[in-house]
């Protein structure tokens, strides 16, 4: 064993060959905090150019294809060549980069947080009862009913009104610095990214790839949760949207004469009412808008990202590829081996690129965090 000096804390570099979700070796020894998993080491973890990764198994096919992908369109020499303003690809996050299912989306549980367990705010008792109800029934099961959807997507927007962009932050910020992830030991929301696609992100990048996240959660959730984890700056961001307000509008509305309305310096713009979701078909709809063009590159978990999946495969005037991970892991992760043996199948059926976090992850957040 080696240690190693990275940002002030020491790091184990493990001199096993025997992978933490199996018998399968790595690309190169893995390294590993003493301690506690903190943003910090998150934000150290990098594959250049050359993809040097060590979160993934040697022989996972899906990382094969990565890699082969990525050669083809960055060589000039090659056929398949893509010019660097080109390289777009487009991650959903939920699922994808982030803990999904413990016990369900983050934007329920920070939902749910606000309106149960936050002392500073105060709703209605009609929401906070119904809000109870929901999360009696997440806990249960894991997730929520299909007509509860429209309204926990307002009380969210509701929960959150009137706030300005550093007070939000500060919310946020507080909540994934201290709140535990529910099913999984030693892990808080802050740190709940799966290591392995950390680095895939980052070897994209490191090819001059533009990497959108595109995302069901809120706008601004995204930017915070993920800042400085990945070297993604707040614009190259697409997500579920409210509309603003400004502190001197008279009424509670978005409804303002935008040509006559004077701006203060000194004035603050505040959150406002839900305005769109970003996902399923929606997510088409917003990547045609921000984005102007077609990604080459898509990456997902879920019936909720094949609109995505499709989009970037049909028409395509470039190489293009889609990733599905499949949910998979009942050990190091809260897999639900029925759905992923589905999204299995529709990779079959289709031609997008299937990724077992249980055979082709030698960690996902790391050897201290197991299920319980």
């Amino acid at each position: 064993m080696k240690k190693l000096l990275l940002n002030s804390f020491i790091v184990l570099i493990f001199l096993a060959t025997a992978s933490c979700g199996g018998n399968k070796t790595k690309f190169v020894e893995p390294v590993v905090p003493q301690g506690e998993v903190t943003r910090e080491f998150l934000s150290h973890i990098r594959v250049g150019k050359e993809g040097n990764f060590q979160y993934w198994n040697q022989d996972s096919p899906a990382l094969k294809e990565l890699k082969a992908f990525v050669a083809m369109v960055t060589d000039p020499n090659s056929d398949g060549f893509v010019p660097p303003q080109d390289r777009i690809a487009t991650f959903d996050v939920d699922g994808t980069l982030l803990c999904e299912t413990a016990p369900h989306y983050f934007n329920w549980m920070l939902f749910l947080h606000r309106y149960l367990h936050d002392s500073s705010f105060t709703p209605s008792e009609e929401d906070r009862m119904w809000a109870a109800e929901v999360e009696e029934y997440v806990l249960a099961t894991g997730k929520h009913k299909g007509e509860w959807g429209a309204r926990q997507q307002q009380l969210q927007a509701w929960g959150f009104r009137g706030m300005t962009d550093t007070q939000f932050s500060e919310f946020v910020n507080n909540f994934i610095n201290n709140e535990k992830v529910i099913g999984l030991t030693n892990l808080k929301w802050g740190e709940a990214f799966y290591w392995p696609m950390i680095e895939a992100v980052s070897y994209l990048v490191a090819n001059d790839f533009v990497v959108f996240l595109c995302s069901g959660v809120d706008r601004d959730v995204c930017r915070i949760i993920t800042d400085g984890v990945f070297d993604i700056p707040k614009y190259q961001m697409i997500a579920s949207d409210i509309n603003y307000i400004f502190e001197n509008q008279s009424e509670w509305t978005e409804m303002i004469d935008s040509e006559s309305y004077k701006f203060n310096p000194e004035e603050q713009v505040l959150r406002g009412d839900f305005m769109q979701l970003n996902t399923a078909v929606n997510k088409i709809v917003k990547m045609r808008r921000e984005l102007g063009q077609k990604p080459i590159l898509s990456w997902g978990n879920s019936g909720g990202d094949y609109p995505m999946f499709n989009y970037t495969n049909r028409d395509n005037k470039y190489p293009h590829i889609s990733f599905c991970l499949l949910c998979d892991d009942t050990e190091r992760e809260l897999g639900n081996p029925e759905k992923a043996a589905k999204c299995k199948a529709e990779c079959q059926r289709n031609g997008w690129i299937p990724v077992s976090m249980r055979d082709e992850w030698w960690t996902i957040y790391g050897p201290e965090v197991k299920r319980n």
